[in-house]
């Protein structure tokens, strides 16, 4: 065959490869659109859900406590959003050298505490968990605020110290939770940390 003849041949046979390849990779890169916005819209949608639901704050009548004084201090939960839980478990922080925590109840609204309140002196920690039966809903709301614990403070020593909660940070597992009821999910919140100035 002609060497004429062959390049006559090859030149469309060529042209219609191209732009068949052309067509494959246009709707390649179609796809991968279509599927770039479908991941943002799961992703946008998984950040709403991961808001905060409540904050945990601690309430006292002051700040700056006296030694050998004794002042009470209640664990609040602040609802942000409303939700149902299924439990609630809470683990607080504080200096066992520098403060005695005693008077420890739980709240009388919460159910029945599935591991008793209790302060451990030797790790500085207190805890409680509630947890509700199977069927039973507990809901918080938007500005509701749930009495959690309550404890008197005792300053041992002057100066500065704290008390907060205990968050999960992935090396601990006495980590402040809150459940939510049906999907078990772990809620987010918010907390604040209670900075006590001890005076003589």
């Amino acid at each position: 065959m002609p060497k004429q003849n062959l390049i006559k041949i090859l030149i469309p046979v060529i042209a219609i490869v191209l732009i068949v390849e052309s067509i494959i990779l246009v709707s390649k890169l179609g796809k991968n659109v279509v599927t770039t916005n479908v991941t943002t819209d799961v992703v946008e949608e998984v950040e709403q859900v991961r808001e905060p639901v409540a904050d945990f704050v601690f309430e006292t009548e002051t700040k700056e406590m006296k030694v050998g004084k004794s002042y009470q201090v209640n664990l609040n939960l602040v609802g942000s959003k409303e939700v149902n839980l299924d439990a609630i478990e809470t683990y607080v922080k504080y200096d066992s050298d520098k403060v005695t925590i005693s008077k420890l109840t739980a709240s009388k609204d919460l159910p029945q505490t599935l591991k008793a309140p209790k302060v451990d002196t030797n790790t500085g920690l207190i805890s409680a968990i509630f947890l509700w039966d199977v069927g039973e809903i507990y809901s918080i709301v938007p500005d509701q605020v749930i009495q959690v614990l309550s404890f008197t403070v005792t300053p041992k020593v002057a100066g500065e110290t704290s008390i907060s909660l205990v968050e999960a940070d992935g090396t601990d597992t006495s980590s402040t939770l809150l459940v939510e009821s049906v999907t078990s999910n772990k809620l987010l919140f918010l907390s604040n940390k209670l900075e006590i100035s001890a005076v003589k």
